[in-house]
């Protein structure tokens, strides 16, 4: 699904793609059933059956609930709306990332939580070497 025209997003293109999702993801035979969505969420059983069919659209508290419950998966199509992909599909090519500057960034972290856990341990009459570290 292509990215949209911001004239063409609609509560019924939103309750259009939103719907496709949820039927992949509630119902017989799915991941998820309509009874734990809405025992988990607190959205009757009704409610989520007319989400599934496109002829109805969470409000933003709705849409949280089900956020929580059913995870991400349920934005894709909604992003893909507005022409964001998933960071799945982001391969950058060989050479992309200077790993040196990733290591080195890493060892100067790494400095810094030591500095600190050693300031908290010493307030418990102890110091943290690099080898007691996990």
């Amino acid at each position: 699904m292509p990215a949209i025209d911001v004239e063409r997003i609609t509560t019924e293109e939103c309750a259009r793609r939103l719907s496709r999702r949820l039927r992949q993801l509630i119902g017989p035979g799915r991941v998820w059933s309509y009874r734990g969505v809405s025992n988990l969420s607190g959205i009757d059983e009704r409610t989520l059956k007319a989400y599934c069919a496109g002829t109805a659209c969470p409000n933003l508290t709705k849409f949280h609930r089900l956020l929580a419950v059913l995870g991400p998966a349920i934005t894709v199509d909604l992003q893909l709306m507005l022409g964001w992909t998933p960071r799945s599909g982001l391969r950058l090519p060989p050479g992309a990332v200077d790993l040196e500057a990733v290591a080195k960034d890493l060892r100067e972290l790494m400095r810094v939580i030591d500095a600190e856990m050693g300031k908290t341990d010493a307030a418990k009459g102890r110091r943290l070497g690099a080898r007691d570290r996990p």
